[in-house]
């Protein structure tokens, strides 16, 4: 029996201590915060439903095009309305079957042409059901076709950037990342660092505005992770709660600073106003699945920092 209360003490305990922190954390940066406005809403559009897109024709709000529906007309009235328009891209891996003839083009017109990560084996390692990781490796065939393919959307100019879905220091636990080898994970690393600072170099002389932001952070717990946050605009935080490292991690500076963009995918409908309100957040949303997203669950605040 005392050993039962003494869990639930302990239980508790930890409980109460990580409320202190976050609390603490809030605290901390109490001034940064008074000084920034609140993040703006943020939608994900992958079907052709676009059940709400209307109330995202606004400045400041910004949304992000499937793989599929990139040249729809709607985007291009969010745009004109004074949204920003990101297309999503895979650069990390092949689908075993292509999900649209939009999406072909991505992959090289052919699937069996983008070369796959060459270890442990060849085309042995699966990050999504479905897909292979492809060879992101420094300089590949496929890294360039991934610079070449984003430098022709600068040129287009129809779409205010890209969103870079998994592209980041490290990869997860579902590839196993913390038992690859440690050359391997340099190789993973490298190749992702080298990708942005290409695209970025694209973009200083194309278009400047063009943003960049990529969904995987660059924190593997050393330098060689962090340099990737020089060419980007901003990452990506996909479900997390709000404690106190992903809270610290959107306040990091990113790329110029001129146009940061540090989006929220927030765990639960609770945790959006209160993202919302954390120092270095842009944008910020709650989505069931990502579909098409609920009308915008925080207010539209003054735009910082717009190309």
């Amino acid at each position: 029996m005392f050993g039962r209360v003494a869990r639930i003490h302990s239980a508790c305990m930890r409980r109460l201590l990580l409320s202190v922190a976050i609390i603490a954390f809030l605290a901390f940066f109490a001034a940064a915060q008074s000084a920034q406005a609140a993040a703006n809403p943020l939608g994900f559009f992958w079907d052709n439903s676009f059940t709400n897109i209307e109330d995202y024709y606004h400045p400041g709000a910004l949304v992000v095009a499937g793989n599929c529906n990139r040249y729809d007309e709607r985007f291009a009235k969010a745009r004109e309305a004074g949204a920003e328009v990101l297309a999503y891209l895979n650069p990390i891996e092949m689908y075993d079957h292509i999900p649209c003839k939009l999406n072909e083009g991505f992959y090289m017109g052919d699937r069996t042409k983008v070369p796959l990560w060459p270890f442990p084996k060849y085309g042995e390692r699966i990050n999504w059901p479905k897909t292979h990781l492809v060879d992101l490796r420094m300089r590949t065939k496929w890294s360039n076709h991934v610079v070449d393919y984003v430098t022709d959307l600068m040129r287009e100019g129809k779409v205010d950037g890209v969103f870079l879905d998994n592209i980041g220091a490290r990869l997860w636990e579902r590839v196993d990342w913390k038992n690859w080898p440690q050359k391997e994970k340099d190789d993973w690393t490298d190749g992702n660092v080298d990708l942005v600072r290409r695209i970025d170099a694209a973009r200083r002389q194309i278009n400047p505005k063009f943003l960049v932001v990529t969904n995987g952070v660059w924190d593997r717990k050393d330098a060689r992770g962090f340099e990737g946050e020089k060419y980007v605009d901003g990452v990506v935080l996909e479900h997390h709660r709000l404690a106190p490292w992903p809270m610290k991690y959107a306040g990091r500076p990113f790329g110029s600073g001129q146009h940061r963009r540090v989006l929220i995918m927030a765990k639960n409908p609770e945790d959006v106003v209160g993202w919302s309100t954390v120092p270095g957040v842009t944008h910020v949303a709650w989505q069931k699945d990502y579909k098409h997203p609920p009308k915008p669950m925080v207010p539209y605040s003054p735009v910082i920092g717009s190309p």
